[in-house]
């Protein structure tokens, strides 16, 4: 007996079903191939998938014969469903002692496997209204009590492990499990009552709506991470239905209407019309259900947003954590929250979530988040949400980004801290020092007050550079703030340049000397000063005198004279190709002189005279103190040597250094 083929409403839940069933089942593989828990998962969803897929077929198939042997292939599958739902049970809930249960229960679906093609298993076919449906023999009632013993075990496990369980997080998965399974295994008993020959629309053809139900469970509370996925997911099925929805109904409404027209043009225009709907909807449909998936997501990303832009202006740590501690337990639901400093030497980078064996969780906290803060390191734990739900994986991303904020915004606030004192202090020497020099205006008092400034600045000085250095350097983008650090940076590095300056030209005269070689004074100068000039297009010039006289003197002192010196010649050139030429001699009068000359812009021959003065300089404001050139005649004149300077503007300069010496070469 055979039927002709009709597709109607009656096939568009077993088909739903089974579309939602596989994309369920692909997401159990993609996501953890290697897990039994995910592979249990996405094998049963498979079997319910090609189920599904045959209860579609056999609404529409035409041969009555073909359907039994259909539904007879079918229960081969369907009898392996009890096994590895009982399995899947015994995996989540962890207890293992009844897994000898579970093997007997895989043993009896193989003795099935035979007896599902034997007509006192299934004896023959009917048809129903909404197509054909098997009709069970006696041997089925076998496969009836084994599922039914099954289903009892599994939810007995589930409420067990949910009653003992004490973690929130593993309790709401066990829940979840319980609505969608459960449900689906219920639904799909009510199939007996058709196998027995009453005529009512199976009851199991609906098991796309437990599924649905898992999915939103997996969605809200990220169950085996598989949120990416299931997003695309609902998108491709609300799609589908709306395109089956709107192809029955352009099929209805061109029949009727366009009677006199074929119905095979009939089926192109609907399909194409249908087309052209999906073409235009599927964006706004894809975003509309992004939005409203991960709606309370987004709140809470803009939420976060604005905390930190609001925490990045305050100035006090207390004040910070006070701030963080109530923004978060308000947007979160938290029962507790707080941040808590961590020892260097037990810091740890990673977030995690807070296991039942830590002793943060007898104290009710649940997740960890590192606060990589090189002044305040610590770390921000969270409780239970009201709610008792998972944090999901966007949840610890925007957490772990509003952390590298608290980060910023502590090393802020030290740096403030730092600044304000260093502020106060500088006023206060200033105005100590000041008085001093109002004394005396001799440049011993200058002196003086350089000493005294130069040793209190420079150990402030370094600590708010390197917290500054440190923050450009973590700093995730780069705007107004970034361009604010380095500003500072900058103008940090020029006040630690006049400091050195001020040391360099306060340091006492009756340092230690001995018999130098200037030629190695010479290179560790050159040295010191190889990352100024290596990327510029400079070339040194060496031409040493091969007999030099010794002289006595301090050979730190003196390298200070050459850096200097060279350091003027490196700037003079600037971004051109130059030269700077090292000669070493000895003179007619046995005294050695040490020529550094340079192509760069040279000086005008009226300002040569002002150069050595202390604060005298020709450079840029904020490119120099005029102190190098001080110091270098101060210290060549504590050595008894001279200084010769020829230069012209637009040609380069000439500096030669004229020193005794104690012997003949």
């Amino acid at each position: 007996m055979s039927k002709q083929p009709n597709m109607s409403i009656y096939s568009i839940p077993p088909l739903l079903s089974a579309i939602i069933l596989f994309i369920l089942s692909l997401m159990g593989i993609l996501k953890a191939k290697r897990s039994p828990v995910n592979l249990l998962f996405s094998l049963i969803c498979l079997i319910g998938c090609f189920l599904n897929t045959d209860k579609t077929i056999l609404t529409i198939i035409q041969n009555q014969a073909t359907a039994l042997k259909i539904s007879r292939i079918d229960h081969m599958f369907l009898v392996f469903i009890i096994p590895l739902y009982l399995h899947f049970t015994v995996l989540v809930t962890g207890y293992r002692k009844w897994m000898p249960v579970v093997k007997i229960f895989y043993a009896v679906s193989i003795l099935l496997v035979p007896l599902a093609q034997h007509p006192l298993y299934l004896k023959q076919i009917k048809d129903y209204y909404f197509g054909y449906f098997a009709i069970s023999g006696p041997l089925f009632y076998i496969f009836g009590i084994f599922s039914t013993a099954s289903l009892f075990i599994s939810l007995y496990l589930l409420f067990k492990n949910l009653k003992e369980s004490k973690i929130s997080v593993h309790r709401t998965r066990i829940k979840y499990i319980l609505l969608s399974f459960g449900l689906a295994a219920f639904v799909n008993h009510f199939d007996v009552i058709i196998m027995s020959g009453h005529e009512i629309y199976p009851m199991g053809n609906f098991v796309f709506v437990p599924m649905c139900l898992l999915g939103y469970a997996i969605s809200k509370h990220d169950i085996m991470e598989w949120k990416i996925f299931l997003n695309r997911g609902l998108t491709f099925i609300t799609l589908l239905l709306i395109s089956i929805g709107f192809f029955i109904g352009n099929e209805v409404l061109l029949k009727n209407i366009f009677q006199f027209i074929d119905i095979d043009i009939i089926n192109v225009i609907s399909m194409v019309l249908t087309f052209i709907l999906v073409y235009i909807s599927k964006d706004k449909i894809q975003e509309f259900l992004v939005h409203f998936l991960q709606q309370k997501f987004i709140q809470n990303r803009k939420a976060v947003k604005d905390l930190s832009l609001e925490i990045l202006t305050l100035h006090d740590v207390e004040h910070i954590k006070e701030t963080i501690s109530k923004s978060l337990s308000n947007m979160f639901g938290l029962e507790k929250c707080s941040i808590q400093a961590i020892p260097r030497s037990e810091f740890s980078e990673t977030s995690f979530i807070i296991r039942e064996s830590d002793p943060l969780w007898k104290l009710g906290f649940r997740l960890s988040i590192p606060i990589l803060s090189k002044s305040h390191p610590s770390r921000l734990i969270l409780g239970e949400k009201d709610e008792m739900s998972l944090y999901t994986a966007e949840e610890v991303e925007i957490i772990s980004i509003l952390a590298n904020h608290i980060a910023l915004a502590f090393d802020n606030a030290e740096a403030y801290k730092k600044i304000r004192d260093f502020s106060e202090s500088l006023e206060r020497l200033v105005e100590e020092r000041t008085k001093a020099l109002i004394q005396s205006e001799s440049l011993a008092a200058v002196g003086r007050l350089a000493a005294g400034v130069a040793h209190e600045l420079n150990n402030p000085i370094a600590s708010v550079m390197s917290t500054i250095e440190y923050h450009i350097d973590h700093l995730e983008q780069k705007g107004e703030l970034y361009e604010d650090l380095e500003f500072s940076l900058r103008e940090l590095k020029r006040a630690r340049d006049i400091v050195k300056s001020l040391l360099d030209s306060s340091r006492q005269k009756d340092e230690a000397k001995d018999a130098i070689d200037i030629h190695n004074t010479i290179e560790d100068a050159l040295r010191i000063l190889y990352p100024q000039y290596k990327t510029k297009k400079i070339s040194i010039n060496k031409d040493y005198g091969a007999k030099i006289s010794i002289i006595i003197g301090n050979h730190a002192r003196l390298c200070q004279v050459f850096i200097n010196t060279i350091k003027n010649a490196i700037d003079a050139i600037g971004e051109k190709e130059g030269t700077i030429t090292i000669k070493t001699f000895n003179s007619e009068n046995n005294k050695l002189i040490c020529s550094i000359a340079d192509n760069g812009d040279g000086i005008d021959e009226h300002l040569v005279k002002d150069i050595f003065k202390p604060f005298f300089t020709t450079k840029q404001t904020g490119k120099g103190i005029g102190l190098g050139l001080y110091i270098v005649y101060e210290i060549i004149r504590d050595h008894g040597g001279n200084i010769e300077v020829k230069s012209k503007k637009g040609e380069g300069t000439d500096f030669s250094f004229i020193l005794e010496t104690v012997s003949k070469p």
